[in-house]
């Protein structure tokens, strides 16, 4: 709860799904992602990894035509994010997948056989919202990914989303009245358990720098941000936090 007081309330995740969608442009819902949690036990996570690793390196020899991002949590699983087009690219994504595994099995890896008794998946839909962001500068085009980065999700309490969105504009219009920046990501969810529930992403090249920034912010604002956390904690159920660091080596995010 503490650290809500420094910002508000995480992408989950950016890339992009080549799909190519047989619906209207005015139909298409940017911003969606589908984020698959892949939970593995710790006494699983050598073979998770060894099988896994196999699993992309056919991925790259297949050639086959699918973006994601992916990130390892500090809670034993793994966030599979694809991003789409609209909410029709849900079974696209599927079709997909479907035909990808098909292609494996002529290859003579069979997914079912190989991660047998290794993971178990839950799924949610989160949507990006561009009004609930923060960034003072754009992202420069081209540039790596962050290393690190941190989720808080937001669970609200019923009925009470308007008021939390004007809390969050008040942080908003802090951030941009003073010098130094923090940019942040927010997300809703809008297929999923618990809602209504917010997801909000920040990330940095390293957790000490993340940290480093966050401390001396504090001790700069920290009755601002006080005053802040009164407008937004009547409005909140819970909060909860996540860590997570990019995986380039198990992402596909352009073209081979």
């Amino acid at each position: 709860m503490k650290k809500f007081t420094l910002l508000i309330a995480v992408c989950l995740i950016v890339a992009s799904l080549c799909v190519t969608p047989s619906y209207a442009q005015e139909s298409e819902d940017p911003g969606l992602v589908l984020v698959m949690e892949e939970f593995v036990a710790p006494s699983d996570m050598p073979e998770f990894w060894k099988v896994q690793s196999e699993a992309i390196k056919l991925f790259d020899e297949l050639d086959f035509d699918m973006k994601f991002w992916t990130y390892r949590t500090d809670q034993n699983s793994f966030y599979w994010a694809v991003p789409l087009r609209n909410f029709g690219s849900i079974d696209e994504f599927y079709a997909q997948h479907m035909k990808f595994t098909e292609q494996l099995k002529e290859k003579g890896y069979d997914p079912a056989a190989k991660f047998r008794d290794l993971s178990n998946i839950s799924q949610f839909v989160v949507r990006w919202n561009k009004d609930l962001s923060f960034r003072k500068t754009e992202r420069v085009e081209g540039a790596e990914p962050d290393k690190f980065y941190e989720w808080m999700f937001i669970y609200l309490k019923s009925g009470h989303e308007k008021e939390a969105v004007e809390a969050c504009q008040k942080y908003i219009d802090f951030y941009k009245g003073i010098d130094e920046d923090y940019p942040w990501d927010m997300y809703e969810v809008v297929l999923g358990e618990h809602t209504p529930c917010w997801i909000m992403e920040v990330s940095s090249d390293s957790e000490a720098a993340l940290r480093t920034l966050e401390g001396e912010l504090q001790k700069k604002y920290n009755e601002d941000f006080m005053k802040l956390w009164q407008n937004m904690i009547p409005h909140v159920r819970d909060i909860k936090t996540q860590k997570g660091w990019f995986l380039p080596g198990w992402s596909r995010f352009s073209e081979n």
